[in-house]
């Protein structure tokens, strides 16, 4: 739907300008699309005037006669106020592809861009200490026309046609301190087909909220930011035009890709203030981003006479192409901005994002306070068309369903149904097939009890378990779980014991099981910021269903007992949590992650067999190298100080097989899965994404990765272990491999593409095999893009 029907209704006054000021909107003659950051100057005061903001508004006092409007790529217009008849002003595009402009033999636009590089940190708002600000937010979403041509879609667009498809409105209050602490908190919030949302979406946070970093990420895509140092290698900018705006001087500078280079990139326009050549406004889409098109637009203020701070940040998102897409616009306009307002780090909770209780039920007047314009005719019937939709089909009820599906789980009256359990597959069980059921809020709220039944198919062996579990409210968000189960294990510690998780790649090639009957109780909590914390207690017995003798003070053991009890401790660099739906996530994030775990044996304990202390730390992270790509690395040590039997030691961090030829990160390619044995090692595991080396435009566009893995080990008392083959890692093994990530692409749902890889792994050095054939190893990725 045209954008003409979001402005037709607006405010005859508002607070700011009051009755002296006319208030108009600019928008495209032919698309009727607003136009953001135009020039319009006054013509009776020199060099004065204003500039539209991204609604394509803009004020002139009642004095004046005469307007003169510019914009890049569209005529100039001079208007005299008085043969103006309509508050919506059209302009005409005309093509004018102007050549870049060199004076003696510089392009001017590359100085203006390197003094702007050179200022980023005097002018990024979050290089202030801290600040405050509240914020208008709206979202709505409608089908494409540019691009829509399905029949079904034109049909449902038709029944939308006076209306949105979704419009939600959320006022809140945000404060940063810095380095990294932050809270997002709600006031208000409204959402079309809801009577009391649990949940609350905040336009800015679809995109950063400056646009001076390295990197615009975008979808969890890193585009280079055209205000970066180097950029003029990359981008190719064009000074379209210049004006004299009060004391200042506005540069308006074009950038695109330059040819054949090969990164993500950014394409639009930079308004360039000559005060501290700062970044005025920007509206920059996505270069050649395949299902998706993401544009960005931002207009920045210069507040107090010293701080340039962002005052409106809109998105538009349209997802989809050929055979229809969709559109998601958000706008954000903020207010009562406060620079280094006195904030300390007691005063942010551990959520960040936060939304208490009793925040709807808002009368119209407090809203009004805060949007920009009053709702027009469109998006009141969304509200009407969609609240009644709501009440029909009972969407709060199907939202209860969100905290169910988090934990993959289908919610019925009283039970819940564990898609986890329902089947599975790994090479010792063959399919698995069972079903899990946990009761809900409908009986107990905060407490469930479940539990599950499984049958192996190759095994031909029922397993079975339950738990029950226990949520506290609050901020430290503790929870208890006390649980028993028959089932199996898989040997080693590296995979974390478990093959519970049907989505793991590296289960599915699980073989070699121990059979363990446990009882267990843990907690879980976040202990303080950052940090999380759990604690437990397992008690098992446990038999190992392959051909192994364990020997030791000449005993031999087959079967054991073994208790232990267990500390866990996790830190997470520059964590952020929401609280979504009920559900308290931690969003994804480049930044270091340690996890350290000890556990202790308890010999004697429920007539354990072992005393021991075992520890294992790992430390993920990921960043990206400008022009080069993004690197992820793990490192992985682990220690036991004691003689154990086969399955309490690690083993398992090889994933070759021939079988199930598949890519799977943090582990050894090349190594099948226990050809190594140790109660100590240390392994790196590291990938780095180039990105599309080849080119960015066509069907092949492959993600080119290369992955460099070594690690060393020992075992104590070798002898001890008995009827079964293993090897010792006392020097260090070492692969290298190459991936073609997305090779084919499959179309999906016309919003992207299922991408199939392939990547070819070779050991080497000490550990290399006698025959060259059996150190190379080829397999398999799986992935999805909207490219």
């Amino acid at each position: 739907m045209r954008y003409f029907f979001l402005i037709v209704l607006f405010l005859l006054s508002s607070k700011i300008y009051g009755q002296t000021n006319k208030k108009f909107i600019l928008i495209d003659d032919t698309t009727e699309h607003v136009i953001p950051f135009a020039n319009i100057l006054f013509s009776e005061t020199d060099y004065k005037g204003t500039s539209t903001d991204i609604d394509g508004v803009f004020y002139v006092p009642n004095k004046i006669e005469s307007i003169t409007i510019s914009y890049v790529g569209y005529e100039t217009k001079i208007l005299k106020i008085s043969q103006i008849n309509s508050q919506l002003i059209r302009l005409k595009s005309q093509v004018s592809e102007l050549d870049e402009v060199v004076i003696d033999g510089e392009n001017p636009a590359h100085r203006i861009i390197r003094l702007a590089v050179a200022n980023k940190d005097l002018n990024n708002p979050e290089s202030l200490n801290s600040y405050t600000y509240k914020s208008y937010d709206k979202i709505f979403v409608e089908i494409d026309d540019a691009k829509s041509g399905n029949d079904t879609l034109q049909v449902v667009n038709s029944f939308f046609k006076d209306s949105y498809f979704f419009i939600t409105e959320t006022i809140a209050k945000h404060k940063y301190l810095k380095p990294r602490f932050t809270e997002d908190s709600i006031i208000a919030r409204r959402t079309s087909g809801f009577k009391s949302p649990n949940f609350a979406v905040l336009a800015n946070s679809f995109q950063p909220f400056s646009f001076y970093e390295e990197h615009i990420s975008l979808f969890e895509i890193d585009y280079l930011n055209p205000i970066s140092k180097g950029s003029t290698r990359k981008y190719k900018f064009r000074l379209k035009d210049e004006y004299v705006k009060g004391k200042d001087t506005v540069f308006v500078i074009s950038f695109e890709p330059r040819p054949n280079r090969n990164f993500e990139a950014l394409k639009g326009l930079l308004y360039i203030n000559s005060n501290r050549y700062a970044v005025e406004s920007v509206d920059a889409t996505t270069f050649n981003s395949g299902k998706i098109e993401f544009t960005i637009q931002q207009k920045y203020n210069f507040i107090e006479n010293n701080y340039w701070f962002p005052e409106q940040l809109n998105f538009e998102i349209i997802l989809g192409d050929n055979m229809g897409s969709f559109k998601y616009v958000g706008k954000s306009y903020l207010s009562e901005i406060l620079p280094n307002a006195p904030l300390k780090k007691k005063d942010f909770p551990l959520v960040s994002l936060t939304l208490p209780d009793k925040v709807e039920g808002r009368d119209s007047k407090y809203w009004d306070q805060y949007r920009k314009d009053a709702l027009d005719k469109k998006e009141l019937r969304t509200y009407v068309l969609i609240d009644s939709i709501g009440e029909n089909i009972k969407l709060d009820k199907i939202l209860k369903w969100a905290p169910s599906l988090a934990k993959w789980r289908i919610p019925l009256k009283y039970v819940d149904i564990d898609l986890k359990q329902l089947i599975r597959y790994n090479k010792y069980e063959g399919s698995r097939i069972g079903l899990g059921l946990y009761t809900n809020d409908d009986i107990f709220k905060h407490i469930s009890i479940g539990g599950y039944g499984a049958y192996g198919f190759n095994d031909h062996t029922w397993k079975y378990g339950g738990e029950l579990l226990v949520d506290i409210p609050g901020k430290k968000d503790i929870s208890f779980n006390l649980k028993y189960i028959n089932d199996l294990r898989e040997t080693g510690t590296y995979s974390g014991n478990s093959i519970m998780n049907p989505f793991v790649q590296r289960n599915w090639i699980a073989s070699q099981m121990d059979a363990v009957e446990s009882y267990s109780i843990v907690t879980e909590m976040k202990l303080l910021r950052n940090i999380n914390w759990s604690l437990g207690f397992n008690t098992a017995d446990i038999t190992p269903l392959y051909d192994y003798q364990f020997t030791n003070n000449n005993l031999a053991i087959t079967n054991y007992k073994n208790s232990e009890f267990t500390i866990g401790i996790g830190y997470y660099f520059n964590e952020k949590l929401v609280n979504t739906f009920g559900i308290t996530s931690r969003l994804d994030s480049d930044a270091p992650i340690l996890n350290l775990t000890y556990s202790r044996g308890l010999k004697a304990t429920f007539d354990s067999d072992f005393s021991y202390n075992k520890l294992r730390f790992t430390l993920d992270h990921s960043f990206i190298t400008k022009g080069i790509g993004k690197t992820t690395y793990r490192l992985d040590l682990g220690y036991i100080d004691s003689s154990l039997p086969y399955g309490l030691l690690f083993t398992g961090e090889g994933t070759y097989d021939k079988k199930v030829p598949i890519v799977v990160h943090n582990y050894f390619q090349t190594v099948t899965p226990y050809e190594f044995l140790s109660d100590r090692y240390a392994h790196l595991f590291t990938t780095h994404n180039f990105g599309r080396l080849f080119n960015n435009k066509g069907r092949f566009q492959p993600d080119v990765l290369l992955y460099n893995n070594l690690g060393i080990g020992s075992l104590n008392n070798a002898t001890h272990h008995q009827n079964i083959d293993f090897k010792t890692n006392e020097e260090v093994f070492l692969e290298t491999g190459l991936e073609l990530q997305n090779i084919i692409k499959l179309p999906y749902f016309n919003i992207g593409y299922l991408g199939i890889g392939a990547g070819a792994f070779y050991r080497y050095g000490y550990h290399n095999l006698k025959n060259s054939n059996d150190n190379l190893a080829f397999k398999l990725s799986f992935g999805f893009s909207f490219k």
